[in-house]
């Protein structure tokens, strides 16, 4: 298809999505919305299957999985014209269509998006891994230390890698901080330091409320001030997250990225919001305006930190308030939208200089 564009013929690039928490062939989905312009087109390739990130690790079950997702997406892609191209999410699907790419040698772009591992490995899967992913074109990663870790591990050129921030909705404000009963915050099971934070709320003994995995926090000593929940709804976390007079982020990991999307989320409701200086975290704070990081590790830094804003209404609101638009203006789903729009123009047109 072709599309008059100053007075020039542009082809327009039909793109197949495979995410594995797309479960219909609705094609306004996703960033395609948000994607400006009328130069790309978008097709999902539906997930027959239940996606669940609260494993670890992926197990064999949840392979066989993507592996079919990724064989009927590069199926889909045969089945068209010359002027496609296959957006993945998550490396699941990267690396399961890759595989497919590699093996068949055609030239058809391939975009991972949000390629973000919980860690890195060795052995054959690291093998297989760096045979299968090296016939993608342009990976996206959400922090920028990644890039650096992953072309390492990958051996592949820094060159393809490109750093384009975590995107989440922007939702409206429906509950306001709980005056009544005040209470910090933490949610999230990936790579959390609960340790050190029960620690710290253990000596200020505010009352505290966590919502994590059992996983998360086994072998832990639990403070008597501390109210733990599982296995919450999406509705009652936000509703949780709005309501904590302060919303903690403490994290584990020092080598790939955690804690994003919770971070932005208790930004986005304008809360007043710590977190732990990490990979994951330092990308998307403008510290001391839009939220606060302390030190990985650090007690004393992280128990400042939350007694300072507990004890400050105006820094609490000004935070919360900061950070609110900083979502707005760059982590939204139209500010990510943008950035798509940047990458599948310059894939295809590498990709028309190829054919």
């Amino acid at each position: 298809m072709l599309l008059l564009k100053n007075h020039a013929l542009v082809k327009i690039m039909h793109w197949f999505l495979s995410a594995p928490f797309i479960e219909k062939p609705d094609a306004d989905t996703w960033l395609a919305p948000f994607v400006p312009g009328t130069r790309h087109t978008f097709q999902p390739v539906p997930a027959p299957y239940q996606h669940d990130r609260s494993r670890r690790q992926t197990n064999t079950s949840q392979w066989k999985d993507y592996y079919s997702h990724g064989a009927a997406t590069w199926s889909a892609s045969r089945q068209y014209s010359n002027n496609t191209g296959i957006i993945t999410v998550f490396p699941q699907l990267a690396l399961t269509v890759g595989l497919h790419k590699r093996l068949a040698r055609r030239a058809t772009p391939l975009l991972a998006w949000t390629f973000n591992l919980g860690s890195t490995y060795g052995g054959a899967k690291k093998i297989l891994a760096r045979f299968a992913l090296q016939s993608v074109d342009r990976f996206i990663v959400h922090s920028r230390r990644e890039i650096t870790s992953y072309s390492d591990w990958l051996d592949i050129s820094p060159d393809r890698f490109r750093f384009v921030p975590l995107q989440r909705p922007v939702e409206p404000i429906n509950f306001a901080e709980d005056e009544a009963r005040p209470f910090v915050l933490s949610m999230g099971s990936a790579r959390r330091d609960y340790r050190l934070f029960f620690e710290v709320m253990a000596d200020l003994a505010y009352p505290t409320v966590v919502v994590a995995g059992a996983q998360a926090l086994e072998g832990l000593h639990i403070p008597s001030n501390v109210t733990v929940h599982h296995n919450l709804n999406i509705t009652q976390c936000h509703e949780l997250a709005q309501k904590a007079r302060i919303n903690v982020v403490p994290i584990d990991n020092s080598t790939t990225a955690s804690g994003q999307v919770t971070l932005i989320e208790s930004m986005m409701y304008a809360r007043p919001t710590i977190a732990t200086q990490s990979i994951g975290t330092e990308d998307y704070v403008e510290d001391g305006k839009t939220a606060l990081l302390v030190p990985a590790g650090d007690h004393d830094s992280m128990k400042l930190a939350i007694r300072s804003l507990w004890e400050d209404q105006q820094r609490r609101k000004d935070l919360g308030l900061a950070g609110r638009k900083y979502v707005e203006d760059y982590l939204s789903d139209a500010a990510a939208g943008r950035e798509l729009a940047l990458v599948l123009d310059e894939l295809e047109d590498r990709y028309q200089h190829v054919r």
